[in-house]
């Protein structure tokens, strides 16, 4: 049964639509459909409600905080150099990239340096402020399955930490792939629901977060969903990521008190990324 309140909503499997499904953490109502094997938060806050809490992510404190200085702009780790490297093994610079869930658009400051012409969407109303008025970059705030973009439009999409934030991800994948030319490129990362830190602190893993995050994706489901909307995976790994290596890594010790050899920890945690228990998955598919 589908129930609602004025703040919450309880919801169907987002991909599948289907209502079964078993619960697979306490903390929240986070269950795993049995028809499609989904994970996702089932009793959830409505989209209203949703946006109103987004107003407040770029707060003082917050990673999304904005920059007051080009420095900082410059020297931001939300450029995510290392992963539009990552991107462009498998594209040419040129077209437009946009950015979903763009934050204040420090990736797409990055981006226009390298011969795109960035574009981005985002909820958070001083993030939009700050992109337009101080970067002159074009954001509008708007959910992308109902925003005006022009099909066939941009050579590259990505969603970094932020497909986990839709509520409606199959319809948000469809319009990713009507909206990118024939062989542009959709990328992202999202957290990891079979990694370590998940399995080893169950409800106390800082990723599930009910507030913000609707779908937990696996490296299986996540490449399920890609293929049914009709992407090519090019690239799909598991790294530690945003969840900060150091966190990680404080919890081998706690399980693993001794190590073989030669070992170390960080070879353990090189092992764990490499077995698609990282922290975060990235990925690179292609409109095919």
């Amino acid at each position: 049964m589908i129930t609602s309140t004025a703040q919450t909503e309880r919801v169907a499997c987002p991909f599948c639509g289907s209502t079964i499904a078993n619960p697979v953490r306490q903390s929240a109502d986070i269950v795993e459909c049995l028809e499609c094997g989904t994970v996702y938060l089932r009793t959830r806050l409505r989209d209203e409600v949703l946006y109103a809490l987004y107003q407040n992510y770029a707060h003082e404190g917050s990673h999304m905080r904005l920059p007051t200085t080009r420095q900082e702009i410059e020297q931001s780790g939300l450029r995510r150099r290392e992963f539009v490297r990552m991107v462009l093994e498998y594209i040419e610079p040129g077209g437009n990239w946009l950015d979903i869930g763009c934050g204040w658009g420090a990736m797409l400051d990055h981006v226009r340096t390298l011969g795109f012409n960035p574009r981005g969407i985002e909820l958070t109303r001083p993030c939009v402020d700050f992109a337009t008025k101080v970067l002159g970059i074009p954001v509008s705030n708007t959910d992308f399955v109902y925003s005006r973009v022009e099909p066939s439009s941009c050579s590259v999409i990505s969603m970094v930490h932020t497909l986990e934030h839709l509520t409606n991800p199959r319809e948000a994948l469809r319009k990713v792939h009507d909206t990118l030319v024939h062989d542009g490129i959709f990328c992202g990362i999202v957290p990891n629901f079979n990694s370590l830190c998940s399995e080893l602190l169950v409800d106390g893993w800082a990723w599930l977060d009910p507030h913000h995050h609707y779908v937990h994706y696996t490296p299986h489901t996540l490449s399920q969903h890609l293929r049914n909307a009709g992407f090519e995976i090019k690239h799909l790994t598991t790294a530690t990521g945003d969840y900060g290596e150091e966190t990680v890594l404080s919890y081998l010790r706690s399980v693993m008190l001794t190590l073989p050899g030669k070992l170390s920890y960080r070879d353990v945690l090189r092992a764990v990324e490499e077995d698609g228990r990282g922290e975060e998955i990235r990925f690179i598919a292609a409109k095919v």
